[in-house]
């Protein structure tokens, strides 16, 4: 059974594959997410409001793109220094050069993960994280889950050798906050208890460094991005996540609903680090706070699971053995993940929210015997 899903599984990620490469390669910017990031660039790079929706509808009509409604860049203007190079390309240049970015910040977070894994463990575990298909999306789509995932490893990596490192990498996790609110009370938490107090300055000066220097293009680029996130109605629009699903099966025009999620992950996570605070372990504990972070976002696409990946290595490849089936499982997964995609051809696609459940589940059933014991020593 293991050999017929690995060979089946070995096949659809390398059409993925082959597809991503050929889509970015022959990629117009009208049709793919890079045209929010390369409308901010020219913007920002000339001045003007990166955050203006009229401007970048404007951008849009020049290259022949259908302009959208809420076509604007989400993103906080901390994210905007990643942006600026795009504002000296041409249209035609900005696709492959951003998705070999998102690529690069890929491998990286990989090579940074295998410095945390045990030696003894099969290497090709390292090409399937590769391969993994939000993360390979990320990159076909143009989208910046990868940059969250990066910012996660290197904290991950250097959070007891060099906290003030580990805090300014986070930064980059922080483009998109709303991914792992429950981890950002916990890491709160963690170093206050622990008295990691150097993460804290390494954050904010992170921060502080990229704020300025999209200020130094368009200095009233805060006013400019609050204005913008207030004119922006994003209601109606269908995200696929646990939220916008208890939303949908309860009470469509109640709003509130989408955050509840969220709320009872925050309050689970304080009560879990409390619980684990003594022996608390970022690459055990912390995996499944990040899986329970992903899940409960109220704001997520499928592109945004990249951050699951850490949790399943280090799943894979910790101390002590999986549950049985547990691999031939996670390839099964990862297949229906690349097929849907494949499929779909769309972000939209209303059961991705349940992807996000599925690598949850699976981290529980493969590590449930180490969780176990974790409860008793906790006790």
């Amino acid at each position: 059974m293991f050999w017929c899903v690995l060979v089946f599984f070995l096949l659809v990620t390398a059409v993925n594959l082959v597809h991503t490469v050929f889509f970015v390669l022959e990629a117009r910017l009208g049709h793919h997410d890079t045209r929010w990031f390369w409308a901010s660039g020219q913007l920002l790079v000339h001045g003007s409001n990166p955050y203006d929706q009229d401007a970048v509808g404007r951008l849009q009509a020049a290259l022949g793109i259908p302009v959208e409604t809420n076509n604007i860049l989400r993103n906080p203007p901390t994210a905007l220094f990643l942006v600026i190079p795009l504002g000296f390309l041409q249209g035609w240049e900005a696709v492959p050069v951003w998705s070999f970015l998102l690529a690069v910040c890929l491998g990286i977070s990989v090579l940074v993960l295998r410095t945390m894994l045990p030696e003894t463990y099969p290497k090709w575990y390292l090409w399937m994280a590769l391969c993994f298909a939000p993360a390979v999306c990320c990159v076909g789509a143009g989208q910046t889950g990868v940059f969250v995932l990066l910012g996660l490893t290197l904290f991950l990596r250097f959070r007891e050798s060099r906290p003030f490192l580990a805090g300014a990498a986070f930064s980059l996790s922080a483009l998109k906050p709303h991914l792992l609110l429950p981890f950002g009370v916990v890491l709160i938490a963690w170093i206050i208890t622990r008295k990691r107090w150097s993460v804290v300055p390494g954050l904010l000066a992170a921060m502080a460094v990229q704020s300025l220097i999209g200020m130094a293009f368009d200095r009233h680029v805060w006013s400019h991005y609050f204005a913008a996130m207030r004119s922006q109605d994003l209601t109606n629009l269908y995200i696929p996540t646990l939220g916008a699903a208890l939303r949908s099966g309860i009470d469509g025009s109640a709003v509130w609903l989408e955050f509840v999620p969220v709320a009872a992950g925050c309050i689970w996570a304080l009560w879990y680090f409390v619980r684990n605070r003594e022996q608390w372990d970022w690459t055990t504990h912390g995996s499944l706070l990040t899986l329970v972070s992903m899940v409960t976002a109220p704001y997520s696409w499928f592109t945004d699971q990249a951050i699951a990946l850490p949790a399943i290595l280090f799943a894979l490849a910790g101390e002590g053995k999986l549950r049985r089936g547990s691999l031939t499982l996670l390839l099964f997964l990862m297949i229906l993940a690349t097929l849907e995609r494949l499929v779909t051809q769309t972000l939209f696609f209303e059961p991705f929210w349940w992807q996000g459940v599925a690598w949850l589940l699976w981290y529980l059933y493969a590590t449930s015997h180490k969780l176990k014991e974790a409860a008793v020593v906790a006790v």
